[in-house]
């Protein structure tokens, strides 16, 4: 079993989670009724990286609304320039470069701290993979040593007293299952029962298929064994995926994700991006379908962070929604400070017009 737990390497974040802050948290949080020591973990790591990459924010906020102020100054220049060149498409480029110089505006600048954002997203969301990767198969492989601890001992203690070689290894299976049933303590969030496994309708322990399987919500544990793995986990499977009337229990009910969809959204809605000048040769129409494009992108990111957080595991879940508003209360905070700078600009500007 220790080679199932090598196939499932930590990568770098996935051991700063696991190794590192998560057996700190359990060495004093283990033992909560609503929230489990990963839960702690998941919500200190996200603060943590929040804080670290809070200057990032800054700078792309800073770079954004620079760009929006001077866009703000040059919008009555290209309109005029627009009007100038009519349809010459070379000149218009040009007297637009030689404006964007001339005041230093680079809308790619802005959207740098934007791809480095990008990029902490996909490596932390490696890191949860692995560490969700590493802990249930670690999980596994107790439950396994347990299993076979108890299945010898049973088979040591009652040697004697049971001859009937069928009815021994029955009894021993028996204590077995038992041994891992009391030994088998999920980590809940919440109304989640398993953090390790998606907020949604799937079963709170994974069987063979989600275990070991590939693609979207599935852990791709390749080398489990198939038949050892349904003999150990059979009975927790029994005990925590199904009822009294027999009928399958969801692990969650969409909460998280559903929460983390909506404050991607308001965070969305709180960013306000530069308005994009008219290109050279474009016609109202074309400028019409651009704007609406660029509105519809500022819905594709929400909605995918949305579909990660609803088929991958609730730790990944709860880390969007704790991410998500932390930058809403960052937005929020960051528009006021704005306004309140805007409003001190344009009376200052009023105060020097009305002087003169």
């Amino acid at each position: 079993m220790d080679l199932m737990i090598l196939a499932t390497e930590l990568n770098g974040i996935g051991k700063l989670i696991y190794n590192g802050l998560y057996q700190w948290v359990q060495s004093w949080g283990n033992d909560y009724a609503l929230m489990g020591a990963f839960g702690i973990t998941v919500i200190l790591f996200t603060l943590f990286l929040k804080l670290a990459t809070l200057p990032f924010d800054v700078w792309q906020k800073v770079l954004t609304r620079k760009n929006a102020l001077k866009m703000e100054v040059m919008k009555p220049e290209l309109d005029k320039i627009t009007k100038q060149c009519g349809q010459n498409r070379e000149l218009l480029m040009q007297k637009q470069r030689e404006l964007y110089k001339k005041h230093k505006y680079s809308a790619f600048s802005a959207c740098l701290p934007s791809l480095l954002t990008l990029a902490i997203f996909f490596m932390v969301f490696s890191g949860f993979n692995s560490a969700v990767r590493h802990y249930n198969s670690a999980v596994f492989d107790d439950l396994s040593n347990v299993y076979e601890t108890a299945y010898t001992a049973a088979i040591a203690e009652k040697t004697d007293e049971i001859s009937d070689e069928a009815a021994l290894e029955t009894y021993a299976i028996g204590e077995a299952e038992q041994a891992v049933l009391a030994s088998y303590n999920p980590e809940r969030f919440l109304l989640t029962k398993n953090i390790f496994m998606p907020d949604n309708w799937k079963s709170p322990i994974p069987d063979i298929q989600t275990y070991s399987g590939t693609g979207m919500g599935k852990l791709g544990i390749s080398d489990a064994d198939r038949l050892e793995y349904q003999k150990i986990m059979s009975p927790i499977i029994q005990k925590y995926n199904f009822n009294e009337e027999g009928k399958k229990v969801w692990n969650g009910y969409l909460i998280l994700p559903i929460i983390s969809f909506a404050l991607s959204i308001l965070s969305t809605k709180l960013i306000k991006a530069p308005e994009t000048p008219q290109m050279a040769g474009q016609t109202e129409e074309q400028m019409k379908a651009q704007q609406s494009q660029a509105k519809m992108m500022t819905y594709i990111m929400p909605f995918m962070m949305g579909i990660f957080a609803l088929f991958y595991s609730t730790a990944f879940a709860l880390y969007m929604v704790v991410s998500n508003l932390f930058t809403t209360a960052f937005n929020l905070g960051f528009n006021i400070v704005s306004k309140q700078i805007d409003k001190k600009r344009k009376d200052e500007i009023m105060s020097r017009t009305i002087k003169k």
